[in-house]
């Protein structure tokens, strides 16, 4: 919680003398409790000629304008460009650095600030929304994408919750929305990047594909396994041959050897099995059948 000090130090000279002056009134109108107003720093917006603004008693603010994520030199509104409108929706701004006033009791206008605002919703025609200017994302293997319409979602913790699911969606259309620039149907995935790091992205994998591929790698090796278990045998029925004064371990012996050519054909054949499995896997085969690797979602 702000200190009364701190807070006076923050709020205009009429919230200030309310304050001191109030007595009572101030505990039962401005306390906060109930939905009660209270008496804390709201900033005075630096509002840009072009912008139209809905303000809130509680620090939530909503501008519409020209495409503006920080002060006045910053987006494509602060260029003669058309086509760029904004809306930008913020819930504190300045979060617990907003201020009224200076430590001299001057009034302080405040621009948005990606790292300060508290939540945002940042809708633009047109944005660089990937840039250091704007809020300065990985590119991923999606990439950092320039003048494109954009939405960004900013807050301690984002939630998605749709009662009967949520669809990630991407490349539906064949134009942007942004520049209305063809795009052709070039497939942008969907990167998950944890800690806005993407040194370690990989491809996410496909559950179906890689459970039928798991499964011929089973039969293969089960295979393997018959191979390996028929030369243990000829190697024990050999030695036991020698001294087995019965002859059923030389009997034995003679119908492995007998099976010895399939045994050997089949070892040749998972060989081949071996080489096939692996190509159907293979990303650098075009035409890999179980490619559990998908081509266009990532995650690190």
């Amino acid at each position: 919680m702000i200190g009364l000090n701190v807070v006076a130090a923050l709020i205009g000279t009429a919230k200030e003398n309310a304050q001191n002056s109030d007595g009572p009134a101030q505990a039962r109108n401005k306390s906060g409790f109930l939905h009660q107003e209270i008496l804390e720093p709201i900033p005075h917006y630096n509002q840009a000629p072009s912008e139209s603004i809905i303000k809130g008693k509680s620090n939530t603010i909503i501008i519409m304008g020209r495409d503006r994520p920080g002060d006045e030199g910053t987006g494509k509104g602060s260029t003669a460009a058309t086509h760029v409108g904004c809306i930008d929706i913020i819930a504190g701004m300045s979060g617990m650095q907003a201020r009224e006033v200076n430590t001299e009791g001057k009034k302080v206008l405040t621009n948005k600030n990606v790292w300060l605002d508290s939540a945002r919703i940042y809708i633009s025609q047109r944005a660089d929304i990937d840039s250091p200017e704007y809020f300065n994302l990985a590119e991923g293997k999606v990439g950092n994408l320039s003048n494109r319409s954009a939405i960004a979602i900013k807050a301690d913790s984002v939630r998605l919750i749709g009662r009967e699911g949520i669809k990630l969606v991407t490349s539906g259309d064949q134009y942007s929305g942004g520049a209305g620039l063809f795009i052709g149907d070039n497939i942008q995935g969907i990167d998950l990047i944890a800690g806005n790091n993407d040194s370690d992205l990989q491809p996410m994998v496909k559950g179906d594909d890689l459970a039928m591929l798991l499964d011929n790698l089973i039969e293969i090796v089960a295979d393997v396994q018959s191979t390996a278990s028929f030369n243990l045998q000829v190697i024990a029925y050999t030695i036991a041959s020698f001294i087995d004064p019965t002859g059923t371990a030389q009997k034995k012996l003679q119908s492995l050897l007998d099976r010895m050519p399939v045994e050997v054909i089949n070892l040749a054949i998972q060989e081949l099995n071996l080489v096939f499995h692996q190509l159907n896997y293979d990303p650098l085969n075009p035409w890999a059948y179980y490619n559990f690797r998908s081509k266009h979602n990532n995650v690190n």
